[in-house]
């Protein structure tokens, strides 16, 4: 059952619990024993008693437009039959988001109207996705708003990337970072898809000299076209645009030179992970996927990927260029933060423009350090290092981390 186009709604059921449209959830939750999967095709075949679900699965779209026309016509697709079994309890409508965290403020006027419009059962709907902030910040926007609540899922599936490292972990042993050798390179920055973000921090480290001093790659828009001035406004100053039209783009894909006989897309996206550049830098500037330049509530999230894990497994301190209160999610999930290297304040800096300069002033400085120094600093802390990289291993395969009350909530 589904309507026109590129998307489609999947009716669901199970006798016992949860049946899941999407294919990293079903092999997931098959793997705990607890689930019978039963996908059915017509709404008659839902029973009163089973957990049914009505997924909307947002990961068919191909782009943010597409994804918001869907949410714009969810009340075009939930006829009348569909919203009756929602509303009598019988199933509960799924909206999927649950690969990504960049969830936009403009979907949830488009849910809510669609909630006004059919007089959904907002307690019957779940918005799951990966952004650890979402509950929090959905909360504001609703008491905004003045609208009904639906149900938030945040899942921290990104964990589970840190598991083929953990699984070859002998091939990386912690005896490899110790030693009283000066490493050739100060810190790694590693960028892959085109963000506006990304191209402020690489400007400002070639245009700063201290690209000499670190492995950074910049790969761009993976076969899309390069980007251009009106990409980067509002959010970049002019001087900062035209050093990178001019001089970096140019220059894209800018590829680490450990990686020149790697295909591009790795190592900077998935589960890769690359030794030398870990044992032979200090530290890590981490490029997160999301910057809320728009300073909108619901685009104020915190979303951690594979980006943020890599160097914790790679046993080095880290500036993390992302929203405000991710360093405080690391911290209340067990890890160690640096403010042995970095003035960690501006992690609670909101304004978008004055956190991005107060990370590049932690940078810079930094940098400025000798070799030496940066060294003893680094083993000073080493404890640490270790310590983030052993509560890795321990939760990349815990369930209750990284899908929270995902489970729970279908039991």
């Amino acid at each position: 059952m589904g309507p026109s186009g590129n998307w489609k709604i999947h009716l669901e059921s199970s006798d016992v619990n949860l049946s899941w449209y999407d294919d990293t959830f079903n092999s997931t939750l098959v793997a705990t024993n607890k689930f019978n999967i039963n996908h059915i095709t017509d709404v008659k075949e839902f029973k009163k008693g089973n957990s049914n679900f009505i997924t909307l699965n947002l990961h068919h779209v191909v782009n943010i437009i597409n994804q918001l026309s869907l949410l714009n016509r969810m009340s075009e697709v939930l006829n009348k039959e569909l919203v009756n079994v929602i509303n009598d309890d019988v199933a509960k409508l799924i909206i999927d988001f649950s690969y990504e965290g960049l969830v936009r403020e403009d979907w949830f006027y488009s849910i809510h109207r669609m909630i006004k419009k059919t007089k959904l059962n907002t307690s019957n709907i779940y918005f799951i996705s990966n952004d650890n902030k979402l509950g929090e910040n959905y909360d504001t926007w609703i008491n905004r708003h003045n609208v009904p609540k639906i149900n938030i899922i945040e899942l921290n599936r990104y964990l589970e990337e840190a598991k083929p490292w953990i699984r070859d972990i002998d091939k990386f042993p912690i005896e490899d970072f110790k030693g009283d050798r000066i490493r050739e390179k100060k810190f790694t920055c590693l960028n892959g898809a085109f963000r506006t973000h990304r191209a402020r921090i690489v400007s400002e480290l070639f245009r700063s000299g201290l690209d000499k001093d670190g492995y950074i790659s910049y790969i761009g828009n993976y076969g899309e076209g390069l980007p251009i001035e009106s990409d980067l406004l509002p959010e970049l100053d002019t001087d900062t645009i035209k050093y990178f039209i001019d001089n970096l783009v140019p220059r894209l894909p800018i590829v680490v030179d450990l990686e020149k006989d790697v295909e591009l897309i790795e190592p900077y996206i998935g589960s890769s992970y690359v030794h030398e550049m870990y044992t032979n830098s200090y530290f890590n500037i981490i490029t997160e996927t999301s910057y809320n330049f728009d300073k909108t509530i619901i685009g104020n999230n915190v979303y951690l990927t594979e980006k943020t894990y890599r160097p914790m497994f790679g046993m080095q301190p880290f500036i993390l260029v992302s929203n405000p209160g991710c360093l405080n999610q690391l911290r209340n999930m067990g890890f160690e933060t640096f403010p042995e290297f970095f003035d960690e304040s501006y992690d609670e800096i909101e304004n978008p423009w004055h956190r991005m300069d107060a990370i590049l002033v932690q940078i810079k400085e930094i940098c400025s350090l000798s070799y030496e120094e940066i060294h003893d600093r680094y083993y000073s802390i080493f404890w640490k290092l270790e310590a983030n990289r052993n509560r890795l291993i321990e939760i990349a395969d815990d369930r209750e981390i990284n899908y929270g009350n995902y489970t729970n909530v279908f039991e």
